[in-house]
């Protein structure tokens, strides 16, 4: 994963109430249409790793990545990036709590799994 964001969801809706002070400032209940949140993620596909033996003797693991494809469809030089947009909870709160951008780049891997009550879930792993 080379960064990412979390933003307001511009698909995914949820209803809320709020409390609205009306021309007499009491305040009166209203339902309001609010953007859940939404985890962007730009990243690399790594297809092969290498892990080799530094000079200080610490073990170091370089990527190949996907490439950039030229107008014929063949491989060029330059790595090539991806998007992609979740509303997992999971992966947010991960996001959140677990790594910080000042992490980034790192290797990661999205997995999915079902839960015990048999509905699947995302990951970071």
């Amino acid at each position: 994963m080379l960064d990412y964001t979390i933003q307001d969801s511009k698909i995914e809706k949820q209803k809320v109430v709020v409390a609205i002070p009306d021309s007499n400032g009491e305040l009166q209940s209203q339902e309001k249409s609010q953007p859940q949140k939404a985890l962007a993620i730009r990243f690399k596909k790594i297809l092969k790793t290498f892990v080799t033996t530094g000079e200080d003797g610490r073990e170091v693991e370089t990527y190949l990545c996907e490439k950039v494809k030229d107008a014929d469809g063949n491989p060029t030089d330059k790595d090539a990036e991806f998007y992609s947009w979740t509303g997992s909870k999971i992966m947010i709160d991960q996001a959140n709590s677990d790594f910080g951008v000042e992490d980034l780049p790192c290797p990661t891997t999205i997995v999915q799994e079902t839960a015990k009550n048999g509905k699947s879930y995302t990951k970071f792993t």
